[in-house]
């Protein structure tokens, strides 16, 4: 297994952005498979796992392309990339937060 991780973290660097996007279509298939425990309740166990296994690959994907990505924002001649970092982990905490508000106002819709 980790010579296979090893293989895989060499090809994170020179296409970050195809990983990073790879990343966030499996946590999408994730938060899908966690909507369809309530759907199928028999399968939940099966369905809850497989959820949370795609969404921890997701994350452990997204967090590795993190500073390839980061990196391609640095200036030519100036090591800003504490700065940078600061203002992207900035944007994911807003972000979130906005989505945990959204989600908070639309629950009471629901019936």
């Amino acid at each position: 297994r980790r010579g296979e991780a090893s293989k895989m973290g060499r090809k994170f660097d020179p296409d970050a952005k195809r990983w990073r996007f790879r990343a966030s279509l499996l946590y999408a298939l994730g938060n899908g498979l966690e909507i369809l425990t309530y759907a199928a309740p028999s399968f939940f166990l099966l369905y809850a796992t497989l959820s949370n296994s795609l969404k921890q690959v997701s994350m452990l994907t997204s967090s590795s392309t993190r500073n390839a990505l980061y990196n391609s924002f640095r200036q030519r001649g100036r090591e800003n990339i504490g700065d940078i970092t600061a203002k992207g982990e900035a944007q994911i905490a807003v972000v979130d937060l906005l989505g945990i508000a959204s989600g908070v106002c639309l629950s009471g819709l629901v019936v």
